[in-house]
């Protein structure tokens, strides 16, 4: 019952309590009314019978007296008369039944005679007064079927009109309720719009001000309180994604030059690893190094050379297509990830490269003129990890620096082995130390003043058994990779070391030897204590050990390398920057680091006498070094045109084939005990009266 109720609507529910309501008053009233109604009739049915049995009373009173019981009988008949008495005694003074007379009257049946038996009978006395005596008493037994019978008829004309007043009222109230629930019907239908259609711009059309028009307004307040929450939402949300759109941007592409950056290298890098490569094309991996940008940054400015990179950027993007991916790692690094058919599109690319950085830029009004060295790497999936293809891109590019900048180089060529011989050779090096394959050759450096030999450049050579001898271009890198460069560069101090203690108790105690040190060498904590250890092993004086770094080497992390350098340099040796002049050339760490010797390129030397370029290089970087009070060494000199020059320009040392190519241990003592018959005739007088 309850469910149902509450399953109503409320117009119904509301319907429902008035009409409960009412009912239950209306049958108040009915019942109240039936019982005055009922009191009133038997009050009247009372008189009247009272009124009556006074008279016959008072008629038979002489009877009475007199004993004339039947005269007195007859006075009774107006009373059998009367249809609401049943029986009617005369009763003596003691109470004695002296007569009664019970009326034989035919009621009609009523349809309510089954109630008559609620309605009990009643009796009435009167006494019969003779003379102002009492002789008896007078008495009737009275029905209130009568009495019941106008009952019924005064509750039939109330029900009938009840129900009139019910109809009536259900009606009003009808139209009331509609009236009253129509606007709570309208909001919840308002309500229920809004909660499926989200038209939160919508507003409740307010006509009263009730409760239901103060709902009304609360939910209009509602509704533009989610309509401002929404339209703040919006923004915020548009304000996240533009947010969410420049951090992926950031997370994917370079800030200044709009190319992808190094993670997105990365996972491009895994994914083309792991993706299936078609038979007919071929995945390369390109890594650009920009030739002299250090010196654009040191003349004009980071603003300028981040200038510069955008137009480098530009030009890049511009000479690949849509399909290519074109990375900057950082600073002045570069990476083309390219899918090509053939080997001679690649190189194809790379010329087209070269030459488009190669032409002159013009930025903020100053003309700017820069390379590019490119290493080329073939992805093998299956075969490569990223991080061997990313090491042989990168020893491809620093034979392509090596080979004089602006040109590129192949890793596979350079090492003239394919896959499975690379593979190969890098395990044989695992044993070549131990089977003593490794050999020291020695290059002279000679004093330009006093052409005399005054110390060596120690240079690594891998006496292959089925390959001969291997320079260090071929292996060097496969050492630095596996990690075998920290104990074959032990071995190599070690044995140069014990070389030049030699040389030193044989020839000349000032002799002194130049040892080239690797980057992976120069980042292990435990170089100076080798170093040490060697030089106290074998005995020489710290002074005649010079340290050989390239400018790369210093700059991948110049506060890492000045404290190496310094802890180094406490040691008393010295340190030599190599092929000084084509990497990131900068007057700051010649201030700042504990550099005692300049090495001159070969490729500067190369251009003496007739490129003005690179004679106006030397004399640059010799005054240089000459006003920070360092020792100068030209590397490659080949004539005696180029030994003259440096001579007159006050170059310290040199050394190249001019004097020797690099030789072995025996080969070098031969040439120390021969000196100055070892040089070229034309030196040999004046070395001779120098010594």
């Amino acid at each position: 019952m309850l469910t149902s109720l509450r399953n109503l609507k409320i117009a119904q529910k509301l319907l429902l309590t008035q009409l409960a309501l009412m009912s239950s008053s209306l049958l108040v009233f009915l019942a109240i009314a039936l019982g005055s109604q009922y009191h009133t009739q038997r009050a009247q049915l009372i008189r009247d019978i009272n009124t009556q049995m006074s008279v016959v009373a008072a008629a038979i009173g002489p009877a009475v007296k007199f004993d004339e019981l039947e005269s007195a009988t007859q006075s009774l008949i107006p009373l059998t008369e009367n249809k609401n008495i049943r029986i009617v005694m005369i009763l003596n003074t003691e109470q004695k039944q002296l007569g009664s007379f019970e009326p034989n009257i035919d009621d009609a049946p009523s349809p309510w005679h089954w109630l008559y038996r609620y309605f009990g009978d009643f009796t009435i006395n009167t006494p019969i007064i003779v003379d102002g005596k009492s002789e008896g008493v007078l008495g009737t037994v009275v029905k209130q079927n009568q009495v019941v019978d106008r009952l019924i008829g005064f509750a039939w004309s109330n029900a009938l009109a009840i129900i009139a007043a019910m109809l009536t009222g259900w009606s009003v109230m009808w139209g009331l309720n509609r009236y009253i629930v129509q606007p709570i019907h309208a909001l919840q239908q308002f309500v229920s719009d809004i909660t499926t259609y989200h038209h939160y711009d919508q507003r409740v059309r307010v006509t009263s001000h009730d409760e239901i028009g103060m709902l009304g307004k609360g939910i209009n307040n509602m509704l533009e309180s989610i309509s401002q929450r929404d339209a703040q939402l919006q923004t915020e949300l548009q304000h996240r994604k533009e947010i969410e759109k420049k951090l992926q941007f950031l997370a994917h592409y370079d800030k200044n030059t709009q190319l992808l950056n190094r993670h997105a290298f990365e996972e491009h890098m895994s994914a083309q690893l792991s993706a299936k490569i078609d038979e007919n094309t071929h995945v390369y991996l390109l890594m650009l190094d920009l030739d002299r940008f250090k010196s654009v940054n040191d003349a004009f400015g980071h603003h300028t050379g981040d200038k510069l990179l955008l137009q480098v950027a530009h030009r890049l993007r511009g000479n690949m297509s849509q399909d290519d991916n074109v990375f900057r790692l950082g600073g002045d690094e570069f990476a083309i990830i390219l899918h090509a058919p053939s080997r001679a599109q690649i190189e194809r690319v790379c010329q087209r490269v070269i030459e488009t950085l190669s032409a002159k830029f013009i930025v903020d009004d100053h003309e700017i003129h820069i390379g590019v060295s490119i290493g080329v790497a073939y992805f093998r999936p299956g075969v490569d990890s990223k991080t061997d293809i990313l090491k042989n891109a990168d020893v491809a590019l620093y034979w392509a620096k090596d080979a004089g900048r602006n040109t590129y180089r192949f890793y596979l060529d350079a090492v003239d082995v394919n896959p499975q011989q690379l593979k190969h050779l890098r395990e044989e090096l695992h044993y070549a130390l131990q089977n003593n394959e490794l050999e020291l050759f020695f290059q002279p450096i000679i004093h330009t003043q006093l052409l005399k030999i005054i110390g060596f450049e120690a240079l690594l050579r891998w006496r292959h058994p089925s390959k001969d001898l291997l320079t260090p271009d071929r292996f060097i890198h496969l050492a630095e990779g596996s990690g075998l460069i920290i104990n074959i560069g032990e071995w190599v101090i070690d044995q140069s070391l014990k070389q030049l203690a030699m040389w030193q108790q044989t020839f000349d105690v000032d002799l002194f030897m130049n040892i080239n040190i690797s980057s992976r060498q120069l980042e292990d904590d435990s170089l100076a204590t080798t170093i040490h250890h060697a030089i106290e092993r074998h005995r020489i004086a710290p002074r005649t050990v010079n340290l050989e770094i390239t400018e790369s080497m210093i700059m991948r992390n110049v506060e890492a390398s000045k404290h190496v350098l310094y802890a180094l340099k406490q040691l008393g040796i010295g340190i030599a920057i190599d092929d000084f002049g084509i990497g990131y050339s900068s007057m700051n760490y010649l201030k700042e680091l504990p550099v005692d010797i300049l090495k001159i390129d070969k490729q500067f030397t190369a251009g003496i006498p007739h490129d003005k370029v690179d004679i106006a290089i030397i004399d640059a970087l010799v005054a240089l070094a000459v006003s920070l009070n360092l020792k100068v060494v030209a590397e490659g000199v080949e004539s005696s045109i180029q030994f003259e020059y440096l001579q007159y320009k006050h170059c310290h040392h040199v050394q190249g084939y001019l004097f020797s190519a690099a030789l072995s241990a025996s080969q070098t003592t031969t040439f120390l005990a021969d000196f100055p018959e070892s040089i070229p005739p034309a030196f040999r007088k004046i070395a001779s009266t120098n010594a």
